[in-house]
Order: C-alpha cells, then sequence, then structure tokens
C-alpha cells in the first residue's frame, strides 16, 4: 500500500541522496520518521511523483532512497485561473490555500483602488515566496502534485491578462449582475480555462469592473449575500470542483 505521507523534493530521479534542509525536518522532527519508513516524494515542479524509503537519519541529515519517477497521481485537469485583489493581514494566506486544495492552476495577486495594502518591491516578493510556500504545503496535504503558479502583485489591467487568451472571463461582483451558476455551468461543459476575478474587502470600483468587461469578463453574482473577499474563492472554486465531478460521474 502506498504511504498516505507526502514530501516534496525537487528534481526526482531513482536512487539514494540526502534531502534538503526542508523536507528533512519535515519528515525526521515533525512526523518523526525513521529509518525504514516510507512516503511518496513528490516533484511540483515537474509534476512527478516517487516511492521513497528513508534510509537513515543522523545528525539532522535525512537519507532517502527513490523509486524511479512516475507522472504525479493527482493533478488538476483544466486551467482555473483565480485573480484577487491584495487584501489586508493574512487573507491571502486563505486564498492561497483554498485555491491549491480547489484546482486552481494559477493565482494571480493584484493591485486594486480599494486595496488597503501596498507593497514595495522588497516587500511583493517576501509575500509571493510565502504564497508559494503555503501552495506546496497544501499540494503536499491534499494529496496533488502541481501546485499552481502564482504571480503579482501587478496592476489590475496587467492581472485581467495574466490567464489563458481562451478563458471562459467572470468578474464577481457583490449582488450587481447575473447569477454566475448558468455561465459557469455551461464553461464547465465547454471543458476549456476558466479564469475568476475578485476584489479587495471594499470590492471593485466600476471603473474596474468595466476594465474587466472590456479584456472580455462577463459580470456576475453570486447571489443577495454578500461574502467576505476569503470566502470567495472557496465558494466558488468548490462550486466548479462539485460540479466538474458531478460531470464525470
Amino acid at each position: 500500500m502506498t504511504s498516505h505521507v507526502r514530501a516534496p523534493i525537487a528534481n526526482l530521479e531513482a536512487g539514494e541522496r540526502d534531502l534538503a534542509d526542508a523536507p528533512s525536518h519535515y519528515l525526521a522532527r515533525v512526523l518523526r520518521l525513521g529509518a525504514g519508513s516510507r512516503f511518496v516524494a513528490f516533484d511540483p515542479a515537474g509534476a512527478t511523483e516517487a516511492d521513497a524509503e528513508i534510509v537513515s537519519v543522523e545528525g539532522g541529515r535525512t537519507r532517502v532512497r527513490l523509486s524511479a519517477p512516475r507522472p504525479a497521481t493527482v493533478m488538476a485537469t483544466r486551467e482555473i485561473a483565480w485573480i484577487h485583489a491584495l487584501s489586508k493581514g493574512d487573507k491571502l494566506d486563505d486564498i492561497v490555500r483554498d485555491a491549491t486544495e480547489l484546482g486552481a492552476t494559477r493565482v494571480v495577486v493584484a493591485e486594486a483602488t480599494r486595496s488597503v495594502v501596498h507593497l514595495d518591491a522588497a516587500r511583493a516578493a517576501a509575500r509571493r515566496a510565502r504564497w508559494n510556500k503555503i501552495a506546496l504545503e497544501a499540494a503536499r496535504q491534499s494529496g496533488r502534485g502541481d501546485p499552481p503558479k502564482i504571480s503579482g502583485p501587478m496592476p489590475w489591467s496587467e492581472a485581467l491578462v495574466a490567464v489563458p487568451a481562451d478563458a471562459a472571463r467572470f468578474c464577481l461582483h457583490p449582488g450587481d449582475g447575473p447569477p454566475l451558476a448558468p455561465y459557469l455551468l455551461l464553461a464547465l461543459e465547454g471543458g476549456g480555462p476558466i479564469a475568476f476575478a475578485a476584489g479587495p474587502e471594499g470590492g471593485l470600483t466600476e471603473d474596474e469592473v468595466a476594465r474587466a468587461e472590456a479584456a472580455g469578463y462577463v459580470r456576475v453574482s453570486l447571489g443577495p449575500f454578500v461574502l467576505r473577499t476569503e470566502t470567495v474563492a472557496a465558494a466558488v472554486l468548490g462550486a466548479c470542483r462539485i460540479l466538474a465531478s458531478a460531470a464525470t460521474d
């Protein structure tokens, strides 16, 4: 039986090797695994995985034996881009985590007029590194072999076009516009890429919605309830996952 324990290891190839500090710490210190323990190694960049066994744990060094790599068992089955405006606190952390677990293939962080947070280049790079780490951890936990690509923060207009050119595009605007449901069903049936754009705590301005519409996005509503900005991704991507699964049964 394949172990449910998974650890990210770059550049998988068959044979023995010493692990880098992060996976070594996770396996030997966090999970307290020792020689003979088995796990699944996955390479997020190559979307591959391999059966692995710990050979030894000595002095903070973990040595493992890897089998021949194979394509990752669990990967996203369609391109789904999630564009989200910068939000305060750690809300983007939750959004990235949810987007990873629910199958998004890319997350684009945008700068919006009502974004409370504004990041300089150094802080933006630090946040992006944090979001990539969160996506990697969420992929490990959820069994996924291909965490989403994360980009930004970038201007709203640039974020809108940082998605597949042929994607069905939706701009989520509370209480305004037709319901998302019928459009989403059609997009899922079509099988092509999908892109969603959502605003920050204060929502999008009319100008930002208009720019989205000019870029091919359909202004849609999720119904009469106003959701928190950090709830929208889970609601929409959860619906995508459930409806797509039902269509394949």
